[in-house]
């Protein structure tokens, strides 16, 4: 199946350190957000809220659309949702924006 992916504006690459927000767009009409976070980046935010006390002071993080990956850039993003469509998955891992009429 084809999809479509929409990046936020600004969006820098690649990068081992980042999160995105990213909507995916399927033929069918469906919509889907996905969050990317990458490895390091969790470490800098359990760091961050260590000190702010959020997530009891950095202890953990949790996302409902949440997907880890080694890089953000759009290259990395494409082949997960590639992966995610192909295997009917992103039904599981997506968060859906717009259902089919």
């Amino acid at each position: 199946m084809e999809f479509s992916l929409h990046f936020p504006a600004g969006l820098t690459e690649p990068t081992d350190d980042d999160n995105v927000d990213v909507r995916i767009e399927l033929a069918d009409g469906r919509a889907f957000s996905v969050t990317f976070f990458t490895v390091a980046n969790l470490v800098t935010l359990m760091a961050r809220w260590g000190k702010t006390g959020e997530c009891a002071n950095g202890l953990y993080i949790w996302a409902k659309n949440m997907i880890v990956v080694q890089e953000i850039s759009q290259v990395v993003i494409r082949k997960v949702v590639h992966d995610l469509v192909a295997t009917g998955d992103i039904e599981s891992v997506g968060w859906p924006i717009r259902s089919e009429d």
